[in-house]
């Protein structure tokens, strides 16, 4: 904020130099830059990111270590028993460093993943863990895809043989 302030005024001061049309211009362009809105971490910040829940006891666990698969994009495995109760899970560093902590972006759209169903991931948030509810006993992939401008987006496949 204290930037803005600062453009503001450099602009106000500067007014009588500068014709209407650039000082307003240079106004939004700061203003935009300055917007908030979700971040993404940084790719070269991505280092190790882990599947982790219930069937880690939530630690970083090397066997659930995801895979990178792109610049963007991550996969996870997991054999997960079908007895219908819900896996909770999250996708994380081993640290729970923020913007690498990702659950679920909004509870009544994105909690409940569903098998090929992407749904949008909050990585700045906590206590906000993903359901999944397997139909049937196998192994099971989890995504994750960074290369969404607002928020990644995390799929669930079931692993062919």
């Amino acid at each position: 904020m204290r930037n803005i302030k600062a453009v503001y005024e450099l602009l106000r001061i500067r007014r009588m130099a500068m014709p209407r049309a650039l000082t307003t211009a240079l106004l939004i362009s700061t203003l935009a830059a300055c917007a908030s809105r979700p971040s993404l971490p940084e790719q070269e910040q991505i280092q190790d990111l882990y599947l982790r829940g219930v069937f880690t006891w939530w630690e970083a666990d090397e066997n659930y270590k995801m895979q990178r698969l792109s610049e963007t994009l991550f996969k996870g495995e997991a054999e997960l028993i079908a007895d219908g109760q819900p896996y909770d899970f999250r996708i994380a560093d081993a640290q729970w460093s923020e913007g690498l902590n990702c659950g679920y972006l909004q509870k009544d759209n994105d909690e409940q993943v569903k098998l090929g169903k992407p749904v949008k991931a909050s990585c700045d948030m906590t206590n906000n863990n993903f359901k999944f509810t397997p139909s049937e006993t196998g192994r099971y992939e989890f995504y994750i895809d960074f290369s969404h401008s607002a928020h990644p987006q995390v799929t669930i496949n079931k692993k062919s043989r």
